[in-house]
């Protein structure tokens, strides 16, 4: 899967705002059916822990979507994470399952190929504790700009990649990476907010 991007959407469908990872990744998969980006695969899960080695195993990218509790959310707002920032995320930071730091830290012991740029999206939640298949409004709301943003994000990547295979230089100034340039910070990519 070298090259390749798994967009993961977690999420429980029947805790209403919870489910906004799930909406999401349905709404890009419906967005890359109209207009396909080569290389990438939208998955879902319910759970995350160990079974995100299972998932992301051999992926180059990761792009995962899920939702935010905050004590004092503003609902729908989306933050762009990374592995190091990640508190709320009731799937990636469990209390009763190893946390996403240390699934990635487990699968580099073991060998497990993992994304080495993974970017998380966390959409603030107003009720993830309701039995309801249906998203708040405001939550509701951030679905089709965010997986616009991200098919958006896929599509620019895939022709910034396929620009470098034709020759085009593959870092800013037409430089490779040299024993001056910083060091690569493993498993994530850091990115500006906003």
């Amino acid at each position: 899967m070298a090259g390749h991007t798994g967009v993961l959407g977690l999420g429980n469908p029947v805790l209403r705002d919870d489910a906004v990872g799930l909406r999401v990744a349905e709404r890009l998969k419906e967005i890359l059916r109209v207009d396909p980006v080569a290389g990438v695969d939208v998955l879902v899960s319910t759970r995350a822990g160990f079974e995100l080695i299972d998932i992301l195993q051999g992926y180059e990218h990761a792009v995962i979507v899920d939702c935010l509790e905050l004590p004092e959310p503003v609902p729908g707002r989306v933050r762009k994470l990374d592995l190091e920032r990640f508190a709320g995320s009731a799937r990636l930071n469990a209390a009763h399952e190893i946390s996403i730091v240390t699934a990635f830290e487990l699968a580099a012991r073991l060998g497990i190929a993992m994304p080495r740029a993974v970017e998380i999206f966390a959409i603030e939640a107003l009720d993830v504790r309701t039995l309801d298949e249906g998203l708040t409004e405001a939550v509701a709301a951030s679905v089709e700009p965010l997986a616009a943003e991200i098919h958006g994000m896929l599509k620019a990547r895939a022709a910034g990649e396929k620009g470098q295979r034709q020759g085009e230089p593959s870092a800013p100034g037409g430089k490779e990476p040299g024993p001056d340039s910083p060091p690569r910070r493993p498993f994530y990519s850091p990115w500006e907010d906003g």
